[in-house]
């Protein structure tokens, strides 16, 4: 089965190293993002009091808003797991705490990224509005959610870049307990604007040439039917927005003059359909600790779509990996995640 890469990837201003270096000094100085951004400034434009809508040339690595704070209960993760009709077993008796999970602990907040420095988020400007949606994430997952967390969390603009005349921003959310520990940080690839191309494909992924895998397709399919009501559940879950974004999920005006001429599910809820099938076919959970999970959007998820969601599972030297395609009724691929479990 071939397999593009999770979401378009891009040279950052800052080299790896630098972008490691620079997601984990703000967690021990609050004002290190500010910091950042004043030495990185590449002109003398003076900070502004008016709010305006942020723009592409005010996007600057480094970039962080406040620190976003969640104390978890029972109670939400049952929504969570409401909203998104995950019916996942237990393990060894306890309930595991799903995956996609992870997006409403921890939100991708760009909003509050922007108004940092006195700014809006496209969605939210009320002149000419614009969706920039979501593209493909990357999580990285270091131990479970777990229900009497304090999840804390702050979202860094990591870099951008353009590709076939398509522009992309990719924003990166660290999250740690209450203690400082890491509990996952993700990357959050958005479409922010779209040249005269359309949104470019990504090229196929193959293994790396040094390690052998053996393939096997598993006969697991799961069976996800999208409607205006799972839709509008998940837009109810507490995702950290304020209440004058405007919405392609929710705001069914707004959604008919977006990129996508209608309500579409959230790409987070998608990956979380896909983290679901591999609860299936392994161990509920399994990516929690150390865990990677790759996904890319391909084509959106309306109400009427019923998503056939199966994989093929790669085991390799010290990994094992599950390459998950959802495709739509039409025989149309919607979505796809690549699953990493590290020590199998």
């Amino acid at each position: 089965m071939g397999f593009g890469r999770a979401f378009p990837v891009g040279p950052g201003p800052v080299g790896e190293v630098g972008r490691d270096l620079l997601h984990h000094l703000h967690r021990y100085d609050p004002d290190f993002c500010f910091k950042w951004r004043r030495v990185t400034e590449r002109n003398d434009r003076p900070m502004s009091d008016s709010i305006r809508r942020f723009e592409w040339d005010d996007a600057l690595p480094g970039l962080c808003s406040d620190e976003f704070v969640v104390q978890v209960t029972d109670a939400m993760i049952f929504d969570y797991k409401d909203a998104t009709g995950d019916s996942s077993r237990e393990t060894a008796g306890t309930q595991v705490t799903p995956l996609g999970y992870v997006f409403v602990a921890a939100p991708q907040r760009r909003h509050a990224l922007m108004g940092s420095v006195g700014c809006h988020a496209p969605e939210q400007d009320t002149e000419e509005p614009r969706s920039t949606p979501y593209v493909g994430s990357n999580v990285r997952f270091h131990r479970a959610i777990e229900p009497g967390d304090t999840v804390r969390s702050v979202t860094v603009l990591d870099r951008k870049f353009e590709r076939a005349g398509n522009r992309f921003v990719v924003f990166r959310v660290d999250a740690t307990d209450a203690d400082g520990e890491p509990i996952a940080d993700y990357d959050y690839t958005c479409l922010w604007e779209r040249g005269s191309a359309g949104t470019p494909r990504s090229s196929s992924r193959s293994a790396p040439a040094t390690v052998q895998y053996v393939r096997s397709r598993t006969g697991t399919v799961l069976v996800k039917s999208e409607t205006a009501e799972t839709i509008a559940a998940y837009g109810r879950l507490h995702v950290g927005r304020p209440d004058d974004w405007l919405s392609t999920h929710t705001n069914e005006e707004f959604a008919r003059t977006a990129i996508f001429g209608g309500v579409v599910n959230t790409g987070v809820a998608t990956v979380g359909y896909t983290a679901q099938w591999l609860d299936l076919v392994e161990r509920p959970g399994i990516l929690w600790n150390g865990g990677r999970f790759e996904s890319r959007a391909f084509s959106p998820v309306q109400a009427g779509d019923d998503l056939y969601i199966t994989g093929e599972r790669r085991e390799g030297e010290g990994e094992l990996v599950y390459e998950i395609v959802a495709v739509n009724q039409s025989g149309v691929t919607a979505f796809r995640s690549v699953a990493t479990i590290p020590g199998a």
